[in-house]
């Protein structure tokens, strides 16, 4: 437990958690396999279309995906490590299969300050978005944006919210495993900007599959 940077968010619900959650939020680099989200996003979208070119240059810096679509097949492979530190992080790397696929990758973190797990993502993941994540049990987790900060070497700047909110919104986010099926989750993430309301979003599912070796192995 004490090497996923989650483990915080799911304290003393471990013996009760879905199984997909487990796999995907308390992934550890003692484990023998590796994790990977299978699935598909039924519908990705982003408005108003006058904003289609600001989508486009946060796509290329790695903030967001700019694609849209529909019935895009989707991947996220969850690799466990260790800091310099030592504290745990999580590299989620997405793929979602477009006619020419696109990459989301972004760092899972602990940040001490806010007491709440955090996402480095952009350009060297330079940015560092704090998030408050929540389980809900029996089977729902949720997310949702604190704050924004720069990562300059070692430092980070934490900025204030009338500078962070305007700029890149707020996300929110929900995983729902079924009920007949712990190892199947629903999605759904939205970006909600104070101006323009809904302006990016996406719903799907995905199930975990356990590789080893880049072979697919049974659950």
């Amino acid at each position: 437990m004490i090497n996923s940077p989650l483990a915080r968010v799911f304290r003393g619900h471990e013996s009760e958690l879905p199984i997909a959650f487990e796999e995907q939020f308390l992934a550890t680099p003692e484990r023998t396999y590796d994790v990977v989200l299978e699935g598909v996003m039924y519908r990705i979208w982003n408005h108003p279309a006058w904003l289609k070119p600001l989508f486009v240059i946060f796509g290329r810096l790695g903030l967001l995906i700019s694609g849209t679509g529909e019935n895009i097949p989707f991947r996220l492979e969850v690799i466990p490590g260790s800091l310099s530190d030592g504290q745990p992080f999580h590299e989620w790397k997405r793929t979602f299969e477009f006619d020419s696929p696109a990459e989301f990758k972004n760092l899972v973190v602990y940040d001490t300050r806010w007491d709440n797990p955090a996402d480095h993502v952009g350009p060297q993941f330079r940015l560092h978005m704090v998030w408050k994540g929540k389980f809900i049990p029996p089977r729902t987790f949720t997310l949702e944006t604190v704050t924004y900060a720069i990562r300059i070497g070692s430092r980070v700047f934490y900025l204030p919210k009338w500078i962070w909110l305007p700029m890149f919104g707020r996300v929110e986010l929900s995983q729902t495993a079924r009920s007949a099926a712990e190892d199947t989750v629903d999605l759904a993430l939205r970006i909600i900007h104070p101006f323009f309301g809904e302006v990016v979003g996406y719903d799907g599912m995905f199930q975990i599959a356990r590789y080893k070796n880049g072979v697919r192995i049974a659950s």
